[in-house]
C-alpha cells in the first residue's frame, strides 16, 4: 500500500512560500529595516504553522474503525440522501491554524475523485458552493465498506490539492492531500456508530469518527 509517509517536519506545499518569508526575512534583517523585519517575519511564522506536518498515528489498526480525515471542529451531524441512499452527513470546519494536510480514514483504497479548481469565497457567501475549488472522493475499506468525502475550500490563497491517484492503495492516516481552510463533509453509511457529535474538535488520523458495524 502506499504511505504517503513523508515525516518532514514542513508538508513539501509550504517549501516554496516559506523559503520566500525567510529569504525576504533575512534581506530585511541585513538590512536593518525594522518595519518589514516584522512583516516578513510575521508571514514566516504564519508559513511555518499552516504548513506544519506532524506525525500522526492513531496506533488502533482496528478494521471497522474510520479515523477523520481533517483537523478542525466538528459543525453537525445529520441525516442525508445521497443518490437516493440515506446517510449519515458529518461536516467539519477547519481554520487556517489547524494542520492543513488530509489523511485516509482507513486502510483501502481511493476509488475515485473529482476536483474543481475556482474561486475560495467565503462560506457564508450564496455562490460559495458553486464557484470555490470542491473535491468529491470515495474511499472504500479493505472490507469493501464505502464512504464519501467532500471538501470546499473557502478563504485562502493555496489552492485545494489532491495527491493521490484514482486505485490508489491507502493506509490508515496516510496522507492524500491539502486543505488550509474549509469545510469537509464525511458521508458514511447509516450502519456506522459514531463517536462524535455537534462541537467535538477532531485531529485527522487520530480522532475517530465511527466504526462500521460487524
Amino acid at each position: 500500500m502506499t504511505t504517503h509517509s513523508d515525516t518532514f517536519i514542513l508538508s513539501k506545499q509550504g517549501w516554496l512560500p516559506i523559503a520566500f518569508a525567510a529569504t525576504f526575512f533575512l534581506f530585511f534583517v541585513i538590512t536593518q529595516l525594522t518595519f518589514l523585519i516584522f512583516i516578513s517575519g510575521t508571514f514566516l511564522i504564519a508559513f511555518l504553522i499552516l504548513f506544519r506536518n506532524p506525525e500522526r498515528n492513531s496506533a488502533l489498526n482496528e478494521p471497522l474503525t474510520i479515523l477523520s480525515c481533517i483537523d478542525g471542529v466538528v459543525l453537525g451531524v445529520e441525516e442525508a440522501l445521497i443518490n437516493e441512499r440515506n446517510m449519515k452527513k458529518v461536516t467539519v470546519l477547519n481554520s487556517l491554524w489547524d494542520v492543513s494536510l488530509l489523511r485516509s480514514p482507513f486502510d483501502g483504497e481511493m476509488e475515485g475523485y473529482k476536483i474543481r479548481h475556482g474561486l475560495s469565497l467565503g462560506l457564508h457567501h450564496p455562490l460559495s458552493e458553486s464557484l470555490n475549488e470542491k473535491a468529491a472522493i470515495s474511499f472504500k475499506s479493505l472490507e469493501g465498506n464505502e464512504i464519501f468525502i467532500e471538501h470546499v475550500s473557502s478563504e485562502s490563497c493555496f489552492s485545494l490539492r489532491i495527491d493521490a491517484g484514482i486505485g490508489e492503495k491507502m493506509r490508515e492516516g496516510s496522507r492524500y492531500g491539502f486543505l488550509a481552510r474549509g469545510r469537509t463533509i464525511c458521508y458514511l453509511p447509516t450502519n456506522v456508530d459514531l463517536n462524535i457529535h455537534a462541537g467535538s474538535d477532531v485531529r485527522a488520523g487520530e480522532t475517530v469518527l465511527g466504526h462500521f458495524k460487524s
